[in-house]
């Protein structure tokens, strides 16, 4: 057996994917560090980027601040660096001449680097210089790094083919870039309330911000009992879309898991009973988000876990506190 492809794919990935990610993670922060020391604030809400400081050499405390932002970077450009792998095989595969992969290199690595940094930079304030310098530095290495780890066929594949390898691949990468910047589906909030029901004479009502249709619903169903509070939330928020809102009402204990629909608009009221969940009304269009409920983790108190897919998952017990076995 050769190791030699092995060998070639591996290099090829240090090539790629972790050479870019350092490239550009250890250069903008060098370049922040710089800047720093020339006067210039690259980050910071307050007083906020711009010319603030005066020139100085910079202190070791200094250099950990900006070399410490290295590894954050390196993480989001890890991503993209996967791509470039990916990318590197297929022109490898389609014998993409030299020049072409400089250009498309340059092209689609200065934009990876750029959207990279943007998106890490966003958590600590970072000023333009930021994304401005990784852009360039992604540009540098895909024009002059990339090509060397490009390991192309000695028996190349017939023209067309190497065409729609080489088309397909750098479209998709394109595409994976631009993709945050076009028009998405808003995503509706789900407010979600959960109480429990144990024997009594006292009807429920939703809580206001449950709304008048999940408060109708309710009287509907006519359920009487002493109200103990769970737990209530919000996930999946948007601005622009209608929220959907869930209230669900435990006439027993939580003892096994279950994973609940939400309407992909409008309302619905979820009883337990008999082990099972029921929905009133019965659920037409679902959301691409599920509800989860799970028995509680604590063993003196009766109470659950909730989780929306995608979301924290929350243990409460109920109050006032119900006694396990009551």
């Amino acid at each position: 057996m050769s190791w030699r492809p092995i060998k070639r794919i591996a290099v090829s990935f240090l090539g790629t994917a972790i050479l870019f990610s350092v490239v550009v993670s250890a250069g903008t922060s060098l370049v922040l560090l710089v800047s720093s020391s020339l006067g210039y604030l690259p980050y910071s809400d307050r007083p906020g980027p711009g010319w603030w400081g005066h020139p100085h050499w910079p202190s070791l405390a200094e250099a950990a601040t900006y070399f410490g932002f290295a590894p954050f970077l390196a993480y989001f450009c890890l991503f993209f660096g996967l791509g470039l792998f990916a990318l590197a095989l297929v022109f490898g595969l389609a014998s993409t001449s030299r020049w072409l992969t400089r250009v498309l290199g340059a092209i689609l690595a200065g934009g990876a680097a750029l959207l990279a940094v943007s998106a890490a930079g966003w958590y600590f304030a970072v000023a333009s210089i930021g994304p401005d310098t990784a852009g360039i530095l992604g540009l540098l290495y895909g024009a002059f790094l990339f090509p060397r780890f490009v390991h192309v066929r000695s028996d190349p594949l017939p023209a067309w083919m190497r065409i729609v390898l080489v088309s397909a691949s750098s479209g998709l990468f394109a595409y994976w870039l631009v993709l945050p910047f076009l028009p998405h589906t808003p995503a509706p909030p789900i407010s979600y309330d959960l109480i429990r029901l144990t024997p009594g004479n006292q009807s429920i009502t939703a809580p206001e911000w449950q709304g008048q249709d999940v408060a109708r619903e309710l009287t509907a169903l006519n359920l009487h009992g002493q109200v103990h509070g769970g737990i209530g939330g919000t996930g999946a928020s948007s601005h622009d879309a209608p929220e959907i809102h869930v209230e669900l009402v435990a006439l027993e204990p939580i003892t096994s898991e279950a994973r609940l629909p939400i309407p992909k608009q409008g309302y619905v009221v979820y009883t337990l009973q008999n082990g099972k969940w029921t929905a009133h009304p019965s659920i037409e269009k679902t959301d691409k988000h599920t509800l989860i409920l799970q028995p509680g983790t604590d063993p003196k108190y009766d109470g659950g876990r909730v989780q929306i897919t995608g979301g924290k998952q929350f243990a409460f017990t109920w109050y006032p506190a119900i006694q396990t076995g009551n």
